[in-house]
């Protein structure tokens, strides 16, 4: 197979990305909603528009659903949920959503047990910034929001004082000032180390004018909430783009509101900043309970033989527990921490860990077999707030993200990232070389900087680049628990009363549910129902909660029954987001 580059296509102009008509390389919101439309009018047995309201601005916000109908609303088969751009500086994601849904509807068998849920637009508030001048890297979807608590709001906003379309920096020479040019590249600015010998000779400001006269610059301008930023899970309280609450925008909550609403969701893909498909979410949050200091309750010390005076780390809790229950229980830091009231868990469970680290890897064998082997920047952490967060740690579901495209590595790793990257692929469009300029308030400045964007979209066609990752999601999809019912065993014990045994089986590699979710108790467990005419139950019940089976798991459960008269038994595993099955056993009566 013909090697081509992963993060690399070819170059073009940066400086006109601004400039180019909507729709040449990017969608608009409106263009977007207008193509959603189309298909939902279009194909009316395949896809439904959901809309979920309105934005801030009066933008449509809408879901599209591809599924085949089924004759009840109520959905029976799991559903996906693939959402983008919800921080509203990522309208490749956007684009990865639409090319999503055209390779959906290509293959009908991708949607013939499966429902699948795009929200193509997260953020359309934020994402039409991008198309506005000048041009900044800004999602907030421009409510009024007095940033920095003053009478006024948003009267200090970036100025494009030079006319190139785009806002930058400025670097001002004083005595005052904390920065020095960089030895390696005239180009960029670094902090000065007093520690080194070095003494701060410039200032740093983003382009603009003081307009409110308070020594600051561009601190309060059009902006209000960032939608990507503002969901439940480590919400960030007054921080900078996170609105008045979580949930606070009409976006937000119509999207938790309609998930609410279709507990079907199995798995969620959210194309933005991150990507946990090829690096795992990572641990490293600190938490209020000590995993290495903990003292273990009077009565759950007793029932583990430890000393209720003495703290345990984590793994050793872990190790006293396992010899206390019952054969092929999982002892994980989910048990743990629900059995001794730890507070929420702020970093992955290690068994999910391991899930993650297992599908990594196949997505780089993957990404390998597509011919895709350049090395690339890591991609952004996640940050606080974020859509994936929640889903995973909330609720409970296996949550995946892509940022779809990230600057590849310099081969000389002692240069700069970014500027290897705007010299050796933008022919160093990407910069704004610094310029004197006679700036009103502070005299003589430079104005100068990266271009917005530049590093965060690919140059060149994007097709290729979405063609050979979207797909993946098609992977990660075939591993949807589906809790199937193998052998079903009856036995007669005279008078009328039988033993069944039904052996339940997930041949998935994803369990049912995360280790999360059997942490927090979300989503529902299964319900295996047993139901015939004339049948008694002497042990087991009719409808049995399944609390969960790992991946490639089998796990049995039994009944006793009596049926004085021949009769048809129906056994059934019913998942609320799972793939469930069911089967029928004949007991002859006596």
């Amino acid at each position: 197979m013909k090697k081509v580059s992963f993060w690399i296509a070819l170059a073009f102009n940066l400086s006109a990305l601004a400039q180019q008509p909507a729709g040449s390389v990017y969608h608009t919101p409106a263009e977007i909603n207008g193509q959603l439309t189309s298909l939902a009018k279009s194909q009316p047995g395949l896809v439904t528009l959901h809309n979920l309201g309105k934005s801030f601005k009066g933008t449509d916000y809408q879901i599209i659903e591809i599924s085949k109908k089924s004759a009840t609303d109520k959905k029976k088969n799991p559903a996906v949920l693939v959402v983008a751009d919800l921080e509203g500086t990522a309208p490749l994601a956007s684009e990865g959503a639409l090319v999503l849904i055209n390779e959906l509807l290509k293959k009908p068998e991708r949607f013939e047990n499966l429902t699948w849920y795009v929200l193509a637009c997260g953020n359309p508030d934020g994402a039409d910034r991008f198309f506005q001048k000048p041009l900044l890297v800004d999602g907030r979807n421009m409510r009024p929001w007095n940033d920095d608590m003053d009478e006024q709001t948003d009267e200090d906003g970036p100025e494009d004082l030079n006319g190139d379309g785009f806002i930058t920096q400025m670097r001002v020479k004083d005595p005052d000032g904390n920065y020095i040019i960089d030895d390696k590249d005239p180009r960029l600015m670094k902090r000065a180390d007093p520690l080194k010998g070095e003494k701060g000779i410039y200032k740093l400001y983003p382009e603009g004018i003081d307009n409110d006269g308070d020594g600051l610059y561009n601190e309060d301008g059009p902006g209000g909430t960032n939608i990507g930023i503002t969901f439940p899970f480590l919400y960030g309280y007054n921080q900078p783009g996170t609105g008045a609450w979580s949930g606070s925008e009409p976006e937000i909550l119509g999207l938790m509101k309609f998930m609410t609403a279709h507990p079907e969701i199995a798995l969620t893909m959210t194309y933005g900043s991150s990507n946990w498909c090829l690096v795992p979410p990572k641990g490293g949050r600190k938490s209020a309970m000590s995993l290495t200091a903990i003292k273990l309750p009077p009565r759950y010390a007793q029932m583990l033989n430890a000393d209720p005076d003495k703290t345990y780390s984590l793994e050793e809790v872990k190790e006293m527990l396992k010899a206390t229950v019952p054969p092929g229980t999982t002892v994980d830091d989910a048990m743990v921490a629900g059995m001794l009231d730890m507070g929420p868990v702020i970093n992955p469970l290690e068994a999910d860990s391991k899930i993650y680290a297992a599908f990594s890897d196949k997505y780089k064998k993957y990404l390998k077999e597509k011919g895709w082997t350049s090395k690339r920047v890591d991609p952004q952490r996640e940050k606080d707030g974020t859509f994936e967060l929640w889903s995973y740690f909330q609720l409970g579901l296996p949550s995946f993200s892509m940022d779809l495209w990230a600057m590849p590595k310099p081969k000389d790793s002692t240069k700069n990232v970014f500027m290897a990257y705007n010299d050796s692929i933008l022919g160093g469009k990407g910069f704004v070389a610094w310029k004197e300029f006679n700036h009103p308030k502070l005299g003589k400045v430079e104005i100068g900087g990266n271009v917005p964007y530049a590093d965060l979209l690919p140059p060149g066609k994007i097709d290729t680049l979405l063609n050979v990752q979207v797909p993946w999601i098609f992977e990660l999809v075939k591993q949807i628990p589906e809790l199937a019912l193998g052998e079903v065993k009856v036995e007669a014990q005279g008078a009328g009363i039988y033993r069944v045994d039904a052996w339940i089986s997930n041949n998935k590699q994803l369990p049912f549910p995360l280790a999360i979710g059997a942490r927090t108790k979300v989503p529902p467990p299964a319900i295996v129902t047993v139901t015939g005419k004339g049948i008694t139950f002497i042990s087991g019940r009719e409808r049995t909660p399944f609390e969960g089976i790992n991946g490639n798991e089998q796990r049995k459960l039994t009944w006793i029954l009596k049926a004085d008269n021949p009769t048809d038994v129906l056994v059934k595993v019913d998942p609320v987001n799972a793939y469930g099955s069911e089967k029928s056993i004949r007991l002859e009566g006596k």
